[in-house]
């Protein structure tokens, strides 16, 4: 009896569900992505792991609801799932529009740091919302398919893949705020396979939800609301008093652009005290200051770039130098080669849409520096392009790194960046010529951190070249506003130590390290604070420190701030959380302590934290109370299959994400491309799955069991050649070739979760949205613990311990409700 009183599926033809099923996680999964674009533009980051997670938190509330209301949505199955499609459709932007009231921020002050934490926990609740009733929605139409849910999972995931190819190709053409509407009409669809009333009905209702919403939004346009402490809020405070105006704005799934001109702006990085301030025009990328752009048309206009840190290198250089720039934007360093007799300048810039603006509307405007007879421009990744270049080079200038500030509060050490890892400044020092020289340029910090580290990672890759006595091939010099980083492959000669000297003297700069420094040379004109007792300041201690063999180690261990060398396996280089000084730093800065800290970590912990305990709240609480729950006798076998399978996805998943990260060279086009791959190869996993869970459980366990062992390959081996080998090829095939490593592991990933659900669905169907709860409460957790082992250890263990919990997972699927226990009963 109790069999039959779970097989409504008949009323409800398989295709139709398919149907409703796809449709809405298409649409779910394109708002996934393009709140990541949002919160690029809106934040400091993109957030994945929490757009992830949050997704996946409306997925685990929603089994809370499907348990506690079963028998109810049961019974009204079509007319249940008609509100859900059209709930879920129409949420996306109007929860967008209202998360983008609420008020949030990267910095955190102490005196208002709960109701900071408030706001940023009722925006993600928000944002929650379309994902929950989506969920729903596929949750009450996987328990309509009973036997055939392999299938209707299989739309899920397919729907889902599809659903992040088609948004990010959208990127191109639709701007960013109107995204949410876009994918709500790619899940209001769904609509029209649900029997509820006559089709002229269901046409009629979602022809009216859309011309609601077209009719809102034309009123009132939607909006990103930038964090006030980034640039853009301050330029947009700037356009509204009609003091600055917007010359050019391009958009794409890599970046937003935005170029503002006005009399007020005078950024120019590195800018010595005696240099007169130049008329600019400011770049925008996702909100942030990305560079300069001078208003000049010749070369001997430019004169300003002469009195920047970045000219330094060119005392030391043979003439007519052949010059790299990895990540040049606004122009600045162009001129400043092309002023010092550059015989070729390479111009590396990955953002396509900042290249057509130069060369389009802009040209005029720049100089058109693009189109100097030197200059030759190539749209690649730095990192790539390094990696894989013939040439050698006099100069090469990592651009990328000339920025004033160590990150938002911190925020911004949430960021990957694989040019400024041990492999990535080897590949940069092998490009140099037998006299080359690589110069890094960064702002000063108090204390300091990002110059340390950078100097770190640079020891690294120097030894990894088989030099062991680094101290004798870097120079570093500073003024009050910035640190010089000069590396060559050769040590330093005395006459170009002597040409170091005058240069320092010249200028007014102050030396930090070079070999035969003399006391009377440190920490003068500019003065800094050192060690107490010693002449140097913090910056000549710590490279005579890290120059040792012995006492490097202990050294960055003890130092305030993370300052071990970034990896290609742990590249957080903004990362400067070391969660054992936040003690000295309240000590130091009292109640201030926390503008003082790096926060990216914490955020991260935080996050974890506060997701675990709503989901918790959601799904594990309401769940427990049920008195079905609590008599059921496979809950606690069920829970722990389904959580280690959740936990092992999404952590895989991350790895994954950033590997592609790495290949493809943008988060936004990683994350649609793992996602999609993901979810696309499960699904077809998860379609084959009926053969085998039909036939044995056995096969299932040892179909786990490869998973495991081509996961271990895969993620540790194949991927990383895979990232060093084709870096070379265009943006198309690096996507297809990171496709390839990927698809057999998805693949073998779509089989325990409809295994498990198949067997929960023959013995125990009550505990369907019990396992769906906790699978979902696990897939939360997953995305920001993933982060903290790989900030806190690597990328490496990350995969570690997420085919662990595959391995967890093989010896508890024959523990879960079987057939035969159900026909016993």
């Amino acid at each position: 009896m109790e069999r039959s009183a779970v097989r409504p599926v008949s009323i409800i033809p398989l295709w139709r569900l398919i149907w409703i099923v796809a449709c809405v996680s298409a649409g779910l999964l394109g708002f996934e992505i393009s709140l990541m674009r949002i919160l690029l533009v809106a934040s400091w980051h993109h957030f994945a792991f929490l757009v992830i997670g949050v997704a996946l938190l409306g997925f685990g509330a929603s089994g809370t609801v499907l348990c506690i209301f079963r028998e109810w949505l049961m019974k009204r199955g079509e007319a249940a799932l008609f509100v859900l499609t059209i709930l879920t459709a129409m949420s996306m932007p109007i929860c967008m529009a209202l998360a983008q009231q609420i008020p949030i921020e990267a910095r955190f002050v102490p005196t208002l740091l709960l109701q900071q934490l408030g706001n940023w926990v009722l925006y993600w609740l928000v944002l929650a919302v379309p994902f929950l009733l989506g969920s729903a929605a596929i949750g009450l139409a996987l328990m309509l398919a009973a036997d055939r849910v392999a299938l209707v999972y299989a739309a899920n995931l397919a729907g889902s893949g599809v659903g992040a190819v088609l948004v990010t190709a959208a990127m191109y053409y639709v701007p960013p705020p109107w995204l949410p509407l876009l994918m709500c009409l790619l899940a209001i669809p769904g609509v029209l396979a649900v029997r509820c009333g006559s089709l002229g009905l269901r046409i009629g209702a979602m022809v009216t939800a859309i011309a609601c919403l077209t009719l809102w939004l034309w009123v009132d346009p939607p909006q990103i609301r930038s964090d006030p402490f980034k640039y853009l809020a301050h330029v947009r405070q700037l356009e509204q008093q009609h003091v600055v105006r917007r010359l050019a704005a391009e958009f794409s799934p890599r970046s937003t652009i935005e170029i503002y001109r006005g009399d007020v702006f005078h950024e120019f990085n590195f800018l010595s005290i005696d240099a007169v301030v130049p008329e600019v025009d400011v770049i925008l990328m996702d909100g942030h200051l990305a560079g300069s752009m001078l208003r000049v048309d010749r070369v001997n206009a430019g004169d300003v770039v002469e009195h920047t840190m970045m000219s330094v290198p060119y005392a030391l250089l043979p003439q007519q130098p052949r010059v790299l720039l990895l990540g040049e934007v606004g122009g600045g360093n162009v001129w400043l080669a092309q002023r010092h007799g550059a015989a070729s300048i390479q111009l590396i810039q990955p953002d396509q849409a900042l290249l057509r603006l130069l060369n389009g509307p802009l040209r005029h405007d720049t100089g058109r520096f693009l189109a100097l007879p030197t200059v030759e421009v190539f749209t690649a990744d730095p990192r790539h392009f390094v990696e894989h270049t013939s040439s050698q080079f006099d100069l090469i200038q990592l651009v990328s790194m000339e920025s004033m500030t160590a990150g938002s509060g911190g925020i911004g050490g949430l960021a990957e960046n694989y040019l400024i890892t041990v492999e990535g400044l080897t590949s940069s020092l092998r490009a140099l010529t037998e006299q080359g020289v690589l110069s890094v340029c960064r702002g000063i910090q108090d204390p300091p951190r990002d110059n340390l580290k950078i100097l770190t990672t640079l020891v690294v890759a120097l030894r990894r070249l088989g030099i062991s006595h680094p101290q004798d091939h870097i120079v570093i010099v500073r003024d009050f506003l910035a640190v010089c980083t000069l590396v060559k492959r050769t040590p330093w000669s005395p006459q170009q130590i002597e040409t170091v000297r005058d240069l320092c003297s010249q200028r007014d700069l102050t030396p930090v390290w070079f070999t035969g420094i003399r006391d009377n040379e440190l920490n003068y004109p500019d003065e800094m604070p050192g060690p107490s007792g010693a002449l140097g300041d913090w910056y000549h201690e710590a490279a005579r420190q890290l120059f040792s063999i012995d006492n490097a180690s202990a050294f960055i261990d003890d130092w305030m701030f993370d300052i071990r060398p970034t990896t290609d396996s742990r590249p957080f280089f903004l990362d400067f959380s070391k969660l054992r000084s936040l003690g000295a730093l309240r000590k130091a800065y009292g109640d201030m302590w926390l503008t003082r800290a790096e926060l990216a970590y914490l955020f991260v912990l935080s996050a974890a934290a506060l997701v675990a305990m709503v989901s918790v709240l959601l799904t594990i609480v309401p769940l427990l109370l049920l008195r079905s729950i609590r008599r059921s006798s496979g809950k606690r076998a069920t829970a722990a299959y389904f959580g280690a399978i959740g936990l092992g996805y999404l952590m895989l998943e991350m790895v994954v994400l950033s590997a592609l990260t790495h290949l493809i060279g943008d988060p936004i086009h990683a994350a649609a491309l793992t996602i999609a791959t993901f979810l696309l190869f499960s699904g077809l996993g998860s379609m084959l799955s009926q053969r085998f869970i039909v036939r044995s459980s056995p096969i299932v366990s040892w179909l786990i069991v490869a998973l495991v062992i081509f996961g271990t390959v895969d993620l540790l081996v194949i991927l990383p050649v895979v990232n060093s080998w084709a870096g070379a090829f265009s943006f198309t095939t690096r996507c297809a070739l990171g496709v390839l490593p990927v698809a057999p592991l998805a693949f073998l990933m779509g089989f325990p979760m409809p295994s498990g659900l198949y067997r929960l669905n023959r013995a125990a169907p009550k505990l369907i949205p019990w396992a769906w709860g906790i699978n979902g409460f696990a897939s939360v957790l997953a995305p920001p613990l993933a982060i903290a082992l790989a900030m806190t250890w690597s990328y490496h263990i990350t995969a570690s311990i997420a085919l662990l919990m595959y391995v967890a997972a093989t010896l508890l699927l024959p523990r879960l409700p079987a057939m035969q226990d159900a026909s016993a009963s």
